[in-house]
């Protein structure tokens, strides 16, 4: 047997005033009415083996017994060899007593077997033998049913994790995921220097034909800017030729216009005459006064309308000529800016033709600016530098090669190490499905156990899924399942992980949450056929 517990001591703890209660191998129920001090018992066990729980939310002096000053917990855990070791061999006694005391004044330590030590320790040596105070599936107070129902997917397995032994497993990636790290930082470190000491040396190696490239480069600066002065040149003569284009279109226009004016003119004038014969006729009686009135009407009409032709024709002759000077004076100052252009662009050197756009040759200006201003300046200390980056660059290409065999070396050790974790959580994870699946038979349910994104080790998770009474399996959480039913799945998830579980100790406060008659039955007596 592993190291059991064989004794609980509760002194001025809570509503005890001094009480020793033994604890024999296997399973031990405690039971009595409310307010008996039931939990007092787990409590008492927790805080002696310094779970955080008990530290979270309260004072820990709140559990002094009213009226003394200082309460003392202990948990006596059976230490007897098993086939010539003892469970905890850096003890020699059959007995380990672990003590912890509180104060009203807010100090408490611990003990064990008489000696202050840290909490820390306390840890340690329980971790040896598999027992972690703080995870809810080996000490499960008041209501953490519930919380495990709360608990995340990646949480859950976690804990399960830590109760099964695979705690180590998941540590050990830890530790290989840091080394990994490690030596890719490593790796980086070398590389960045490697990229200087390269960047160094491509510089030294470089500078005897930095003048010829400049000097190659300011020709082709200078084509460039001769090319782009006279594609401006270009620009504004396309320009001009437009406006004349425009110009020439207007003077037209006002022509045919002005055309169009004279003949309304000789028109009017024509039926003016035309209109004073025929009234002088319908005056004299030489004609039908009735037609003639008709005729004289027809004719007024006409009168009219080319009147109105007329004066239409000289506003637009008027709109014409006035834009007709306005571009024309435009005309004049484009051909002034055209001649100022060609002057400047002469000083770059005779006329040059090109089909490209002006922003072309302004993008390649500043490509070819950009590579001169990299160019810098020529140190005179060319040889000695080129001899310096040269030694260094073949010792960092030799660490650079160093750190990559170690990174691929961390790396596979990793892939290893996750390997097996997910390889032993299968196999433990599926025998537990199975006896969960076994369990809730009993209860006319059905459900899994499963793993999720175990190909993701940071979010790899547990899920449990309960569905009772012929309904489909659903997720189980805090929102779906009644609290019977979440109790009874939770109760026959830890009975199915229970050959599984590596601590010595195992404690639940109120298993039977919500629960029915029936239920609570068949589990006691599921608890008991695994006892």
């Amino acid at each position: 047997m592993p190291a059991t517990i064989k004794e609980v001591i509760l002194e001025n703890f809570m509503s005890y005033k001094y009480s020793r209660i033994p604890f024999k191998p296997g399973l031990n129920i405690i039971t009595g009415p409310n307010g008996s001090g039931k939990s007092s018992i787990l409590l008492g066990i927790s805080v002696a083996l310094g779970q955080t729980y008990t530290e979270r939310g309260r004072r820990l002096s709140d559990l002094i017994r009213r009226g003394e000053d200082v309460a003392r917990v202990t948990v006596v855990l059976d230490n007897s060899p098993i086939r010539s070791r003892r469970p905890l061999p850096w003890f020699r006694s059959d007995e380990v007593y672990f003590t912890r005391y509180i104060r009203s004044d807010g100090q408490y330590w611990h003990e064990i077997n008489g000696r202050s030590v840290p909490k820390i320790e306390v840890y340690r040596y329980l971790s040896k033998i598999g027992l972690n105070p703080d995870n809810m599936l080996i000490i499960m107070h008041q209501n953490m049913i519930e919380e495990f129902a709360f608990l995340s997917a990646q949480e859950k397995l976690r804990i399960v994790e830590d109760a099964i032994g695979l705690r180590g497993y998941r540590s050990r990636i830890v530790s290989a995921l840091e080394k990994l790290e490690y030596t890719k930082r490593e790796e980086e470190k070398v590389r960045e220097m490697l990229a200087k000491a390269e960047e160094a040396l491509s510089y030294w190696r470089e500078m005897h034909d930095k003048y010829l490239r400049r000097r190659e480069l300011e020709e082709k600066l200078q084509l460039l800017k001769r090319e782009k002065a006279w594609i401006i040149v270009r620009d504004r003569e396309k320009d001009l030729e437009e406006l004349a284009g425009r110009v020439k279109e207007l003077s037209g226009e006002i022509e045919s216009t002005k055309l169009m004016l004279e003949d309304r003119i000789k028109r009017i004038e024509e039926l003016n005459s035309k209109i004073t014969s025929l009234e002088n006729n319908i005056i004299n009686g030489s004609i039908n006064l009735e037609n003639g009135i008709s005729n004289l009407r027809e004719k007024w009409m006409k009168y009219a309308n080319l009147l109105a032709d007329k004066k239409l024709s000289e506003f637009k002759i008027s709109l014409l000529e006035r834009e007709l000077d306005s571009l024309s004076r435009e005309e004049k100052k484009l051909r002034r800016k055209i001649r100022e252009l060609k002057n400047k662009a002469l000083e770059y050197g005779a006329r040059v033709e090109s089909s490209r756009s002006l922003s072309d040759v302004e993008e390649d200006l500043r490509q070819i600016e950009l590579s001169i201003a990299a160019l810098g300046t020529i140190p005179e200390n060319v040889v000695e530098a080129f001899e310096k980056y040269s030694t260094a660059f073949e010792e960092l290409s030799r660490k650079a090669e160093e750190a990559a065999l170690n990174r691929k070396k961390a790396l596979e050790e990793l892939e290893k190490r996750i390997n097996i974790w997910r390889q032993r959580l299968v196999n433990v994870i599926s025998e537990v499905a199975e006896s969960y699946r076994w369990f809730l038979q009993r209860f006319d349910a059905v459900g899994d156990v499963k793993l999720v994104n175990l190909d993701d080790f940071a979010n790899a998770g547990l899920e449990l899924t309960v569905g009772f009474k012929g309904l489909e399996p659903a997720l189980l959480d805090p929102y779906t399942q009644s609290g019977g039913e979440r109790s009874t799945a939770i109760m026959c998830f830890l009975l199915a992980l229970q050959s599984h579980i590596k601590s010595p100790l195992r404690a639940i406060d109120e298993f039977d949450v919500h629960m029915d008659p029936s239920n609570r039955a068949a589990i006691l007596d599921m608890v008991i056929q695994q006892a």
